[in-house]
């Protein structure tokens, strides 16, 4: 298979995923151009569950299976099972008094995905005030729930927005507890406490819930995505950002979003999010005019590195030298990437376990 085939072959794959729908103009010449090595690869960093969920439309056009549903029947089980855990989670802590905001996959799946238990991987991420910390621990320590860590950080953990995860007994809910919606820098544009005024409430499988307003639930994409320098572990929040800007670009408050992400100094970040929608398959009219190109120079020579990353379903992994240069050149500006780096050699000099202080004495 030629690299444009390829190529035209990966965008179908990633207009279905990111739009919810198969591009119109695809073919059966163009579905059969979809090599087994794209959806293999693909399948390296999504699960079978999700894969299959995502590619669907396309599955579904074709009358072609592109996930092996021995594989996907299992791991859509599991997700099932984790969303009534991570539900059940949620309403212990509305229960008990603890203000809470679900963030990033728990609340996205039922923002932006027709299946929400297709969406739920990883951690249940929930947004507390700091003050109300103490109180959300002690409503699952009772219950066995324990804080640790899977692997560890070369710099330790240096989050200043969360810690790490307060898994339960049985391994099924790993508890994401925030204190800001995101690490530094979002929290100089979008503090824990605008978030909360903004919160809305959603109907989930255990009772409402809150969740953060739709120009929230951008940034804090933008925000994962910037922190993961584009690679493919942003995978998920690309396709939650691309699902909310095909549902309800035109009625986001863009003047907001900018102002935000200016005072975060995320404003690249952002456009380069729009850009790399844009570039695998996002219709143009998703977004305000004039957004979603793609930045120039030598910015651009990296930008399309990343492209074709993304086209070539991440066949291996970024060096960390090579994300660190990326997140210079397309992500954050200069004071920011300093920072950002003095706190990473703090964490050498210094790691840090990543449990919160409040849990002293009650975990």
């Amino acid at each position: 298979m030629t690299d444009r085939v390829a190529g035209q072959a990966a965008r179908i794959l990633w207009t279905t995923a990111l739009t919810g729908t198969a591009p119109p103009d695809a073919s059966l010449e163009d579905l059969a151009a979809v090599s087994r090595t794209l959806v293999d690869r693909l399948l390296r960093r999504v699960s079978p569950g999700w894969a299959a969920s995502l590619l669907a439309p396309l599955a579904s056009r074709f009358g072609t299976p592109l996930v092996d549903p021995a594989a996907a029947r299992p791991a859509a089980l599991l997700s099932k099972l984790t969303l009534a855990a991570q539900a059940a989670a949620l309403a212990r802590l509305d229960a008990a008094g603890v203000p809470a905001v679900a963030l990033k996959g728990f609340a996205n799946a039922h923002l932006l995905h027709p299946d929400p238990s297709a969406r739920i991987v990883g951690d249940l991420d929930v947004l507390v005030p700091r003050d109300a910390l103490g109180a959300a621990i002690d409503v699952f320590a009772p219950l066995g729930y324990r804080f640790g860590a899977v692997g560890a950080r070369r710099w330790g953990f240096v989050s200043d927005a969360s810690f790490v995860p307060f898994h339960s007994p049985d391994g099924v809910v790993n508890i994401d507890l925030h204190v800001a919606p995101d690490a530094y820098p979002l929290t100089l544009g979008l503090p824990a406490a605008d978030v909360f005024a903004g919160a809305r409430a959603v109907a989930g499988p255990a009772g409402p819930f809150r969740a953060p307003k739709d120009e929230h639930v951008l940034l804090i994409c933008v925000s994962n995505a910037a922190k993961d320098r584009f690679g493919w572990q942003t995978i998920s929040k690309m396709v939650d950002a691309a699902r909310l800007l095909v549902a309800r670009g035109a009625s986001l408050d863009w003047d907001e979003i900018d102002r935000r992400a200016g005072a975060a100094r995320l404003r690249r970040a952002l456009d380069v999010t729009l850009a790399l929608l844009v570039a695998l398959g996002l219709p143009s009219t998703a977004i305000p005019a004039g957004r979603g190109a793609p930045p120039r120079g030598y910015a651009g020579a990296v930008f399309a590195s990343v492209v074709g990353e993304w086209l070539g379903m991440f066949p291996d992994d970024v060096s960390g030298a090579a994300a660190l240069w990326r997140e210079a050149v397309l992500v954050h500006a200069p004071s920011t990437v300093a920072r950002l780096n003095a706190r990473r050699l703090a964490g050498l000099l210094r790691p840090g376990d990543g449990v919160p202080a409040e849990a002293r004495g009650r975990v």
